[in-house]
């Protein structure tokens, strides 16, 4: 057995890992911010057909993401076993079942746009927007199903690096082409919404190319192939099954909650869309620093158990609990210090000016839930091995907060938009609350996750 960790170790790992996790959301929050200035420059009706249609790639994005960080809980462990083909397998596994997601998604907005974007939005030029761009993006949504699944399953193994530089290129990418399509600069055509569609459209090409020549040209921890896609995984599905879906399940239903949310607030008038717009993108920049923080938790405690170093990661586990609370205190506060300069960011009204302000701070308030909840179920609780108890509550949360509670105040009751984005967001309180109760009981950490392992059932 590996010799423990010393603080001063365990922390350069993490930060090893987390850091580059937190730069590479960092660049693309930080390119989606861009993004949303540049296009609400243009005007509040694109802005928030933008928005809307993002929506719906968020709920899509959840679902590859979900598969993916399913795997990702096996994974940790067979590399903590320095077991190289059963990761090749686990990866070929979440990308076979995401490709056929991103055809179905593919096959819909093409299809059906109006159908799709009646759900999202009331406002007709809102909806005439948002088709125009679906009618570009909607050939393009496989492209994550490769690029996302193939780099997260890389921090398994502690290959982040190429995470950051794949998304960095990515996202300037698109960001120039945006500046260049949406207003016309350099000659092009002025496009505005159908120049963001395209700029995106190469970005995510671009994405994918990169991360095929790194597959196949420079990766060698597991020399992944495409070829695995196809490869027999039938002695994987029992534990992908009980410790791999109920992940997919967290992820997936979060998503899920964020697009009924967006659903239910796409409702309201296009001032208060547009600094919902603005605002989301500031609140997932404030979060990119606890997903790093939390995928460290994971990938090391993941490899400590898949190693058999069980009293290590339950020792550690009080730190990232600690810290991942602390991260979410500093980002409200960082939210707190843009607040009074956040209207300025965008070509707006008053009332959006307004409504930005106050909207940001909620996001103060979500954020320090954030650090609680997202560190415990995404970290602790998962690399345990509790992913059912995770799912559930991950499920009921958004269900009976997100869906009942917020059809009832914002779509039966018509609640001030605001009073119903606090409520819709405190299922991450109510998580939080839960998750700690689970960590302080005790009863989190499991084994039988890999396959022919010597490992109890139990512990």
């Amino acid at each position: 057995m590996e010799q423990m960790y010393t603080k001063k170790e365990l922390i350069f790992q993490m930060f090893k890992i987390g850091i580059p996790v937190a730069a590479q959301n960092f660049v693309s929050v930080l390119v989606n911010m861009l993004d949303t200035i540049m296009i609400g420059a243009v005007g509040e009706a694109q802005l928030g057909a933008i928005n809307q249609v993002n929506s719906l790639y968020l709920f899509y994005n959840m679902f590859v993401w979900g598969i993916s960080m399913g795997t990702v809980v096996i994974t940790a462990r067979y590399w903590g076993q320095q077991k190289i083909d059963p990761i090749r397998d686990m990866i070929g596994l979440a990308m076979k079942i995401n490709i056929i997601a991103g055809l179905l998604l593919s096959a819909v907005t093409l299809t059906v746009p109006q159908l799709v974007m009646r759900i999202f939005a009331s406002d007709p030029e809102v909806i005439a927007y948002g088709i125009e761009y679906l009618r570009i993006m909607g050939w393009f949504y496989v492209f994550p199903a490769v690029s996302t699944t193939f780099l997260s399953n890389l921090r398994a193994v502690h290959d982040v690096k190429i995470s950051v530089a794949v998304y960095t290129c990515s996202c300037f990418t698109n960001l120039a082409l945006n500046w260049v399509l949406i207003y016309g600069n350099l000659g092009a055509p002025r496009l505005e919404v159908t120049g963001a569609a395209v700029a995106t459209a190469i970005s995510k090409t671009i994405e994918i190319i990169l991360v095929l020549i790194y597959m196949h040209k420079f990766e060698h921890r597991i020399n992944f192939r495409m070829r695995y896609i196809f490869a027999k995984t039938k002695e994987y599905i029992p534990s992908f099954i009980k410790f791999g879906i109920p992940v997919f399940f967290s992820e997936f239903i979060w998503g899920f909650g964020m697009t009924i949310q967006s659903a239910i607030l796409g409702q309201y008038s296009k001032e208060f869309l547009a600094a919902y717009s603005l605002v989301l993108v500031i609140l997932d920049l404030s979060t990119v620093a606890m997903c790093g923080f939390s995928n460290s938790s994971l990938i090391l405690m993941g490899n400590m158990i898949g190693a058999g170093r069980d009293q290590e990661a339950r020792k550690w586990s009080k730190f990232f609990v600690i810290g991942g609370l602390g991260v979410g205190v500093f980002m409200a506060a960082v939210i707190m210090v843009i607040r009074p300069f956040a209207p300025g960011f965008i070509v707006c009204s008053e009332t959006t000016a307004d409504y930005i302000l106050k909207m940001l701070l909620v996001c103060a308030y979500i954020d320090v839930c954030y650090g609680m909840s997202w560190n415990l179920g995404a970290g602790v609780l998962r690399a345990g091995g509790d992913t059912g108890f995770v799912a559930k509550i991950d499920i009921g949360s958004a269900i009976f907060m997100k869906g009942v509670l917020g059809a009832v105040c914002g779509l039966l009751l018509k609640l001030d938009p605001l009073l119903v984005m606090a409520i819709v967001c405190s299922d991450e309180l109510l998580k939080a609350v839960i998750y700690l109760l689970k960590y302080l009981k005790g009863d989190w950490l499991y084994h039988g996750m890999t396959v022919h392992s010597e490992e109890p059932e139990t512990e």
